[in-house]
């Protein structure tokens, strides 16, 4: 990842985070991947998800995905 991906996903993981939203962001080009995790009680609000695809948007993100897979911890 280079460092604007870079400082773009976490600039977006904490402007996320500031919303309510917890969650890992990957940057892929112009899509920025949430690692949702825990989060997805909240992700469930389309109020949320609209949030979060403006948040992604005012960070220079064209896309938003959801990566819904557990954590490595939450499998075994």
């Amino acid at each position: 990842m280079s460092d604007g991906a870079h400082a773009a996903s976490a600039a977006l993981a904490a402007a996320l985070a500031d919303a309510g939203l917890d969650v890992e962001v990957e940057a892929h080009g112009r899509l920025a991947v949430l690692l949702a995790r825990g989060a997805v009680p909240a992700l469930a609000d389309p109020a949320m998800r609209q949030r979060a695809t403006a948040l992604a948007a005012a960070h220079g993100f064209s896309h938003v995905a959801l990566d819904l897979s557990p954590a490595e911890d939450d499998a075994r």
